[in-house]
């Protein structure tokens, strides 16, 4: 019975330490935020009112957190299609920031053939 728990448990928890996924989207600067909107790359951005921030670990953050972030921080920005309110972030790191930097490359490269 231990060791079923503990096989169950293994699986569960494997899944945590996965790779982060991200869906469609903006690799950004964040340069400032104040409740309601965000700099983003030289740009002010209004945010979402259930706007969800993401750190490192994949955990949410706190409103007061977000403004303690390192200015100039790597974030990966999803918009909302209808109303353009930014409605999630992921604070991102190096590597993540050049992978996503690579998939949007890309991204721009295959629509403009698609044209």
């Amino acid at each position: 019975m231990r060791k079923l728990l503990f096989s169950l448990l293994l699986s569960i928890s494997a899944s945590s330490f996965a790779a982060r996924t991200f869906p469609n989207g903006n690799l950004l600067e964040l340069e400032a935020y104040q409740p309601g909107q965000m700099k983003l790359s030289g740009k002010v951005y209004t945010t979402a009112p259930a706007m969800q921030v993401r750190g490192l670990k994949n955990t949410l953050l706190m409103p007061g957190f977000i403004a303690q972030l390192p200015r100039n921080s790597k974030v990966w920005v999803q918009a909302e299609p209808n109303t353009g309110y930014i409605w999630r972030v992921w604070v991102v790191n190096e590597l993540e920031a050049q992978q996503l930097a690579i998939r949007e490359k890309q991204e721009r490269e295959l629509k403009a053939n698609q044209q």
